[in-house]
């Protein structure tokens, strides 16, 4: 008790003085100085953000005025879409910036586990609930300079809604194995020293009691040092209805309007019985559609109308669009008639419905009884293509533009379906004259209603299949999420790269803006929607089985996406698994719920963030017979089961 008494009267409470007055109040900087290398980072972070009674999560993202990069032609974006969001991606990736920073002792994508261990140098808090939450550390080794290469840190599991994390790193060593410095403000931070120095001392002083209070004992409750610790910060995730409330918004909005199925126009119909092939004839018109978008084009973002919720202004119906569709009959419709189901199909990375006329798709139609219809994905179709070419050179701070218009997307597919089931049932187009009997058929039946995407149709149908009202089982192939994830290892990203680059020279600003652009992303692809497929579907939505199929080695969109996707959708592995896959279970069957199958072609996937060499095995899985097999089997039955011979072993 002497000793004990004795240190609290040597204990110094007093300010340290250093000839400079401390600033009491003021406002934070548009750049935090504990991350000096480069503006915007910590990223993503509550010095960027400000408490906001109106939105869900309390909290609402306020970027400055001059955080976002500046490209090579001094254009400052404006981070006004950003603005609107009331916090950051559930998938979100983190960044920070040593140079010179080695990996050793990091947990990486093939030992997540070791980022839940004690001696962990990198750890990330749930603040609710002081739990740990499992993730990888990675460089971003896509470009080739060694000194602005980020410190990538990914969640491996989705981030709660309105969730409050703390990011901590310790023990950062460089090639030689010296620890690395921290920030001057950092320090001052951590230690309790002058900030003085700093241009502005209020983004010290202003968040003493932040860190004081919250983020140190938060890590000193993990087992760590203060003293050790080289870089800290927190960041709040947006709310589930801040992420989708727009997207069912327009959804409800849409489906009042149309009713029982859109206007709709036949254009076309291609009779092929007489070839004997695979389709007994296409179908091919246009509907009418609700547009929520302020221009019938690309490039267009959604409308804001005076109607707020949740703090953001919600979109409304400027006017109608026209959406093409096309629809595929199978010969067994006419060689044994009968009512077939309904299977809508998402194309891929801005392609377009022409897709659905495939060999194999109408080869597996045939073959198991199928109608097929697709349309175009606006905001991702072959007509999007200059528009996002464009904005990334010219107009980056309307990148909301690309989720936006997927949104309409939504929209549009939301109306396909119920054209289908609805006034298309009674087309003439679609129904022929009994052989036997003399009477009309229709080929439709409505009860049964599936849908089928892959790739592109994956990641952007992963977050459609979760506010679709109409169907209950969906088969995504090699898709994954989030978008931030899969862009640094995906062949198909090369050409955007080179914009990017040139436009952006210092790489660490490329990869922060894929960060800055998730949290956009989340309302228009499967990252903003996974959590919501299954156990906490939106309002009146039926919860969602899902399959997906991937390939090992896909050169496109590689698996760790896949992984995600599962885990947020509690997946199973189906039984044999060619490998395991951290957070998943295996079951050789699954009678209710979603399950992952993946194909093994002998290819190695990279362990850097880069996309895999050789071989591409993207489009196999949909061709593989065990795969056809075991879509058509869980469309039918609900059941998951494996139909290869033993492990899925691919062609």
């Amino acid at each position: 008790m002497l000793l004990l008494l004795a240190l609290m009267a040597c204990k110094n409470d007093e300010p340290i003085d250093s000839g400079t007055t401390v600033p009491t109040s003021g406002e934070l900087s548009d750049c935090d100085p504990i991350a000096p290398t480069l503006c915007g980072l910590p990223f993503p972070s509550t010095f960027h953000m400000r408490a906001d009674a109106e939105t869900p999560s309390g909290w609402r993202v306020a970027l400055g005025p001059t955080t976002l990069p500046i490209n090579s032609n001094g254009v400052q974006p404006d981070p006004a879409f950003w603005n609107e969001r009331d916090g950051w991606s559930p998938m979100t990736p983190m960044y920070a910036h040593f140079p010179g920073v080695v990996l050793d002792g990091l947990a990486g994508h093939q030992d997540i586990d070791r980022s839940l261990e004690d001696d962990s140098p990198t750890v990330l808090v749930d603040l609710a609930t002081g739990e740990r939450v499992p993730h990888w550390v990675e460089l971003d080794m896509s470009q080739d300079q060694d000194d602005r290469r980020l410190l990538i840190i990914q969640p491996a599991v989705p981030l709660s809604w309105s969730g409050r994390y703390v990011v901590g790193l310790r023990q950062l060593k460089d090639s030689a194995g010296a620890l690395l410095p921290a920030s001057d403000a950092f320090v001052a931070l951590r230690d309790g020293s002058s900030s003085a120095a700093l241009d502005n001392p209020w983004d010290v002083e202003g968040r003493r009691a932040l860190y004081d209070e919250t983020i140190f004992p938060a890590l000193e409750q993990q087992g760590w040092a203060r003293g050790e610790v080289q870089l800290a910060w927190d960041f709040v995730v947006s709310s589930k209805e801040g992420t989708t409330h727009k997207a069912v918004w327009m959804r409800d909005d849409a489906l009042s309007r149309i009713g029982e199925g859109p206007a709709y126009t036949i254009t076309e119909t291609e009779d092929l019985r007489a070839e004997g092939g695979d389709t007994a004839w296409r179908v091919k018109g246009t509907m009418t559609v609700p547009r929520y978008t302020e221009e019938d084009d690309a490039g267009s973002v959604l409308s804001r109308s005076s109607t707020m919720l949740y703090g953001q202004a919600m979109p409304e119906a400027v006017g109608e669009t026209t959406v093409p569709f096309t629809i595929i009959v199978p010969m067994t419709a006419v060689q044994d008639p009968r009512p077939l189901p309904l299977v809508q199909y998402g194309h891929g990375l801005l392609g377009g419905q022409g897709e659905v006329q495939g060999s194999y798709l109408a080869e597996m139609a045939n073959t198991y009884g199928w109608i097929l219809f697709a349309v175009d994905w606006t905001g991702m179709k072959g007509d999007d293509t200059s528009a996002i070419s464009l904005m990334l050179v010219n107009e980056i701070d309307r990148f909301a533009m690309i989720p936006e218009r997927s949104q309409q997307g939504f929209v549009e597919f939301l109306a396909a379906m119920r054209m289908m089931s609805g006034p298309m049932t009674t087309e003439a187009a679609l129904s022929f004259e009994h052989p036997k009997t003399g009477e009309r058929v229709n080929v439709i039946d409505p009860s049964r209603r599936y849908y089928y995407g892959n790739s592109q149709g994956a990641i952007l149908g992963g977050a459609y299949i979760a506010l679709s009202q109409d169907f209950e089982r969906a088969a995504l192939g090699v898709g994954g999420t989030p978008y931030s994830l899969l862009l640094h290892r995906s062949a198909d990203f090369t050409t955007f790269f080179i914009i990017f680059q040139t436009m952006y020279p210092d790489p660490a600003q490329v990869t922060l803006w894929l960060g800055l652009m998730q949290a956009l992303w989340d309302s228009g692809e499967t990252s903003g929607y996974a959590t919501v497929t299954t156990a906490d579907p939106l309002p009146d939505t039926p919860a969602k089985d899902v399959l997906l199929q991937v390939a090992i080695g896909d050169k496109q969109v590689t698996t760790l996406g896949a992984h995600m996707h599962a885990r947020a959708l509690g997946a199973s592995l189906i039984d044999p698994t060619v490998r395991e896959v951290w957070g998943l279970q295996s079951a050789a069957t699954v009678s209710e719920g979603s399950a992952l199958v993946e194909w093994e072609y002998g290819l190695e996937e990279p362990v850097l963030n880069l996309p895999p060499t050789g071989e591409d095995p993207h489009e196999s899985p949909r061709r593989e017979l065990a795969g056809q097999q075991q879509i058509a089997w869980f469309f039918e039955t609900g059941e998951i089961k494996n139909f290869c011979e033993g492990e899925c072993l691919g062609d």
